[in-house]
């Protein structure tokens, strides 16, 4: 199935690692192989595509194959970071929860063996980058949780949708939310009346999306954190992502918008995986309506529906908020593997580990958070 170049053989179980050059061929193979297998959302086949047409950053897969069968594979790219050569998951920033794809959790590979094969196959690569990973996802460990080398500083939410929406209401204060929603309610049709529509139209998407990022650009602004999706290749690739998942059945990523007297208020986007329905991103509009919190209708509406899918968990993804707290019964905290393939590497290492744990501290301590936000907001 594997027609590579540069093989690296490793001596566990007659482990093969064997780096692919992500052309067409190769996206078809790791297709076939992901598609059936629990995935994070940036290791779905189409986020992959996806991302190295909008990016056109290198793509290479790592397979594992045991006696010539696949049983294993880490869809990567390769950027550059101070001057250095890294594979890491495609999107960046972006990409979270991760989890590659494999035919059985109990699949052991020390880090050495895994960083060695990378490094036979593309030799200048000096660093192998694997940050927030799920350490289980629908049920299946992670087969790579055993390199783990340091927690990612970030903390996921999640809500248990155990006992379906009525059940979560009951563990969530739900009179509160029912009296917040009812208020809510009033002040939009006061307004002009409320639209929450999901993106069904290549046209929509772009007007959707046009609104968040510009949403966006302006809390960040406001906040003083440099804009994530700025990136002209980044408006692109979630363009092409919510586009394309329109013509997939499972409709893995959508967009949705709250709209009320016609203007959009709220915008999020969604991702759904096996076992739960994710909030990859979210924007409100600021304005009059702000106090009313559009963004939490969204929420509401978006976790009632991943209820009525039967999905065990509504997941807010990276970020620790008020309002996500109000809903979440369960933390997640994600594991890196940062693995040097080369002096410079280590070096490139260390620096990392040190300012990963600094971000530790910081958000472990609220006095020196707030801190640090009062600091970007006077840049």
């Amino acid at each position: 199935m594997v027609d590579a170049p540069t093989k690296a053989v490793a001596d566990v179980r007659d482990l093969e690692i064997v780096v692919q050059r992500a052309d067409e061929q190769a996206c078809a193979d790791y297709r076939s192989f992901a598609s059936p297998r629990v995935t994070g959302a940036a290791q779905t086949p189409l986020w992959y595509e996806t991302w190295l047409k909008a990016s056109n950053e290198p793509g290479h897969i790592v397979w594992l194959l045991d006696k010539g069968h696949p049983v294993a594979a880490l869809p990567l790219v390769e950027v550059r970071r101070s001057g250095l050569s890294v594979l890491q998951f495609a999107g960046g920033n972006h990409a979270n929860g991760n989890f590659c794809p494999c035919i059985s959790p109990d699949l052991h590979i020390s880090a050495e063996i895994l960083a060695s094969g990378i490094k036979s196959a593309v030799p200048h690569v000096t660093v192998l980058s694997l940050e927030r990973q799920h350490s289980k996802l629908a049920g299946q460990t992670n087969f790579l949780s055993a390199l783990t080398t340091r927690s990612s500083p970030n903390i996921a939410l999640a809500a248990s949708l155990e006992g379906g929406f009525t059940g979560l209401l009951e563990r969530a204060n739900g009179k509160k939310k029912a009296k917040k929603r009812r208020m809510q309610l009033r002040r939009f049709e006061e307004a002009g009346g409320e639209d929450l529509r999901t993106a069904a139209t290549p046209a929509e998407i772009d007007k959707i999306l046009g609104a968040f990022i510009r949403m966006k650009r302006a809390r960040f602004e406001k906040a003083g954190i440099p804009d994530v999706f700025a990136e002209p290749c980044v408006k692109e690739f979630w363009r092409s992502l919510f586009t394309a998942s329109l013509d997939d059945p499972a409709h893995p990523f959508t967009l949705e918008a709250l709209f009320v007297g016609g203007t959009p208020r709220a915008i999020t986007g969604s991702s759904l995986l096996a076992d739960r329905s994710i909030c990859e991103f979210g924007a409100i509009e600021d304005d009059d309506l702000t106090s009313t919190s559009p963004g939490e209708f969204v929420a509401y509406a978006n976790i009632e529906a991943a209820c009525a899918k039967g999905l065990r968990f509504y997941d807010f993804s990276v970020g620790d908020e008020a309002y996500k707290r109000s809903w979440c019964d369960t933390e997640i905290i994600h594991f890196d593997v940062i693995a040097p393939l080369s002096a410079m590497g280590r070096l490139a290492v260390a620096g990392s580990n040190l300012l990963a744990g600094a971000k530790q501290k910081v958000k472990a301590n609220p006095q020196l958070l707030g801190a640090v936000k009062a600091l970007r907001r006077f840049r």
